[in-house]
């Protein structure tokens, strides 16, 4: 052992040690060779070095020129951080690859590239990704396998043309990323799927939000074909659209060429129509109507979209200073809003303002952070990879995905809640207008009472919805009958319980009178407590034994009198007026004598064309038959209660009284 040691120490071998050193070291001075049939792997990566040269020029491309000259450069990492910091614009790779005597189809996989470029194998151009100047638009440029001829050769010198786009030289260095990988050509496919589904994998978190919001649309729109008039519904399967088609067009960015206007531009506008969509259904939820907010999400919306239709020709950190700047407008809005209607008690302002508040503070941090990575700020990457793949199980995510779960939770809960309170009070409409019909059909008489001397015909066919149309025919002491027809203003409930309160007092008062001036006026004064605001017209009229008919009228549609309109002197409706007056008009019945009384859901018929059936059709129709009369105001275009009645009196001569 120690005579070795003193060998190792004698200055001779101390030369030859340090001259191997000095080899050794050397190698990689000359690894732009790479050997794959030394090798004989399916496929090895070209992690050594290459020749990179600045500047343009085809003689580059050509076998057999002399690049010793050129500087060595590694292509696993871009130029940017290689003593070519800002560099933009043309620049070239070369480097000779040692081919097998036997071997299958081999192909070059290459990762991604800033911004473009070419690839040429032996002078000859093999494929072209992205654009070029002079009119070069630019593409977000991704991984692609170049397929490599088949030669006898015992190498083959590759040479790459690479275009950065100036623009982004100084956020992002240029050239390759990654160490390409040369071999077979089905190991390489192989290979390209794997990182295809690691990409994919690694965009899980986005892509299970874009579920959720697919489901956010159709649920949406289902809703709005069910519920026309209720707007939120609407808005929420617009915002699921656009939530769902913006992470949907950066999948599909992720695994192809696309323009950066395209990728990043569209993607932008998608979301921002997003947030436009939910400021939208904020509005609409909170029954709010502030055209303010309306333009101003509006105008922010446009703003956007302008800055990423001119993102190539803006600088890149004004633009980033304009996207934050829409950011912070479109997810405050939202919170503004909550936090009026949170004050305004509003139950679904106070489910969604904590989750609303936590999504905008995520997308401020979120857009605040990408602005930084973008503007050359090295420090904020770490900690943006960080805040987006925070956890790594059960698949990678970060606390900005957590947050935008929050909120489509939240939002889900809110029309879920918001449709169960709806259903609810449908029912009890329903209900109501059940035992409104119940209430109107049981006034409403199912027999005409039998008057000696008379001939009576009556018609009552109710529009959908429960209106206010009533009538009585009751027998005087006399001999005689006394009509009272009228209509309630308003619908539902609250009209059957009005019209049950005029048909009882008209009922009661008919025992102690039989004027019809002065039955109106005593309904009047029982109507003034109870209407609400509302207001009845209403007509009694009374026809004797001895062939005369005395009415009064309360607003209501005169009676027709063998086809001409009665002239009457018109009191003001049931309910306006503590001081109305009812001024009772008098004429005598002929034999063959003919009255007709209606209500307005006659002449108010309207057809498709919106024109109404008016007083003429109603004069001319007036001598026929009550059912005659209501089925042709039905046919013509029913939208209201149809009340009609007629009274003909035998044996008399018409006189003026």
């Amino acid at each position: 052992m120690a005579a070795l040691l003193t060998a190792f120490a004698s200055p001779a071998t101390a030369r030859k040690l340090v001259l191997l050193a000095i080899a050794v070291l050397a190698l990689p001075a000359c690894a732009q060779v790479f050997n794959i049939e030394h090798d004989r792997v399916q496929m090895t990566p070209l992690a050594g070095m290459m020749r990179f040269h600045t500047g343009d020029d085809p003689e580059w491309a050509e076998p057999g020129f002399d690049d010793s000259s050129w500087p060595l450069i590694s292509p696993e990492r871009d130029w940017d951080v290689q003593c070519y910091r800002n560099y933009g614009g043309f620049a070239w790779y070369r480097f000779k690859v040692i081919l097998p005597p036997e071997h299958s189809q081999l192909g070059l996989y290459i990762p991604r590239i800033l911004t473009s470029y070419q690839v040429f194998a032996d002078g000859k151009r093999l494929g072209s990704f992205g654009g070029f100047p002079p009119h070069a638009t630019v593409y977000d440029v991704h991984r692609h396998l170049v397929l490599l001829p088949q030669t006898q050769a015992a190498q083959m010198e590759i040479a790459i043309r690479v275009w950065h786009w100036p623009r982004w030289a100084m956020y992002y260095g240029g050239g390759m990323v990654g160490a390409p990988r040369i071999g077979d050509a089905g190991a390489l496919k192989d290979w390209m799927t794997l990182q295809d589904r690691s990409t994919f994998w690694q965009s899980t978190a986005r892509n299970c939000t874009a579920l959720l919001c697919f489901l956010y649309c159709v649920a949406g729109f289902v809703l709005f074909l069910i519920r026309r008039n209720e707007r939120e519904y609407l808005w929420y399967g617009l915002l699921g659209f656009f939530f769902f088609a913006s992470p949907m067009l950066s999948d599909f960015a992720s695994f192809h060429d696309v323009p950066v206007v395209l990728a990043n531009g569209l993607g932008g506008m998608l979301s921002a129509a997003g947030f436009f969509s939910f400021v939208m259904f904020t509005l609409t939820l909170l029954g709010r109507k502030d055209t303010l907010w309306v333009w101003v999400s509006a105008g922010v919306l446009i703003l956007e979209a302008m800055v990423y239709v001119s993102l190539p020709l803006l600088d890149l950190q004004l633009a980033n200073a304009i996207l934050f700047s829409t950011v912070l407008a479109t997810t405050i809005i939202p919170m503004i809003l909550l936090i009026q209607g949170v004050r305004r008690g509003s139950p679904d302002a106070r489910l969604l303002v904590i989750p609303q508040g936590l999504n905008t503070l995520a997308n401020w941090i979120e857009s605040a952070l990408e602005g930084l990575a973008d503007t050359g700020h090295a420090w904020a990457k770490p900690i943006l990879a960080f805040w987006r793949e925070t956890f790594h199980w059960p698949f990678p995510f970060g606390l900005y995905d957590v947050s935008i779960w929050i909120i489509v939770l939240a939002v889900l809960g809110v029309v879920v809640l918001r449709f169960a309170r709806s259903r609810h009070r449908e029912d009890a409409l329903k209900n109501e207008m059940e035992a409104a019909r119940a209430v109107q059909q049981v006034l409403i008489p199912d027999a005409i009472p039998a008057v000696p001397g008379f001939k009576i015909e009556s018609v009552y066919k109710p529009a959908g919805e429960v209106g206010g149309d009533f009538f009585q025919i009751l027998p005087t002491s006399s001999g005689g009958v006394l009509i009272v027809i009228g209509d309630v203003s308003g619908k539902g409930m609250p009209a059957a319980l009005t019209v049950s309160l005029l048909v009882g007092t008209a009922r009661t008062l008919a025992h102690y009178s039989q004027s019809p001036g002065e039955i109106l006026a005593t309904m009047n004064q029982r109507m003034l407590a109870r209407s609400n605001g509302g207001f009845t017209t209403c007509l009694v009229l009374r026809v004797d034994s001895d062939r005369t008919f005395v009415a009064a009228n309360a607003g209501h549609l005169a009676p027709y009198l063998n086809g001409v309109e009665v002239a009457l002197e018109n009191g003001l409706p049931l309910g306006l007026s503590a001081n109305s007056a009812y001024v009772e008009t008098t004429a005598t019945l002929s034999e063959g004598g003919i009255i007709t009384l209606l209500t307005d859901g006659v002449v108010e018929a309207q057809n498709e064309q919106r024109e109404l059936f008016g007083f003429d059709r109603t004069r001319d129709l007036s001598t026929r038959s009550a059912e005659e009369i209501a089925r042709a105001a039905q046919a013509f275009g029913q939208n209201d209660d149809i009340t009609v009645l007629t009274l003909s009196f035998a044996e008399a001569e018409l006189s003026p009284a």
